[in-house]
């Protein structure tokens, strides 16, 4: 894993008159590599690369990048909050079984439901949870397993 934060989001900072330290870009890095991590996963890699890294810089790090909207704050059909680079519109398929997040863009121009009712979209992203195709695959088999037992 490189410290690499993309370039736009590093300009960005700065225009906003905010510092590019280590530990931003390093948590940038890590985002921009593993989307759909969340806040302990972002600090668990964020610690291996520079073990004196606390929890707080991270949460007070994707606290920024959220406010000035540079990530997006996704559920994930979890709980709990997991990060992404904003970036294009898309779709997340979330598996319920295996947690894995795929990323597929819209089918439609997701904006143009929200200004059908004359509101403002900024961005678009669509979460559909439920199962994916091995997971399906493997009830069905349990299941028929289970009957002819």
């Amino acid at each position: 894993m490189t410290d690499r934060a993309p370039s736009p989001i590093v300009n960005r900072l700065r225009e906003e008159g905010r510092r590019i330290t280590r530990e931003r870009r390093l948590v940038l890095g890590i985002i921009a590599e593993n989307p759909h991590l969340d806040a302990a996963g972002i600090y668990r890699l964020a610690r291996q690369r520079n073990p004196k890294i606390g929890l707080a810089t991270v949460y007070r790090t994707l606290n920024l990048l959220t406010e000035l909207d540079l990530v997006n704050v996704v559920s994930l059909g979890e709980d709990h909050s997991h990060y992404e680079i904003r970036g294009e519109d898309h779709v997340h398929l979330v598996c319920l079984d295996c947690g894995h997040v795929r990323e597929i863009p819209p089918f439609s121009d997701l904006r143009s439901l929200g200004e059908i009712e004359g509101f403002e979209v900024h961005q678009a992203h669509l979460e559909l949870v439920g199962l994916c195709e091995a997971c399906r695959k493997e009830r069905a088999s349990s299941a028929s397993e289970g009957a002819t037992a």
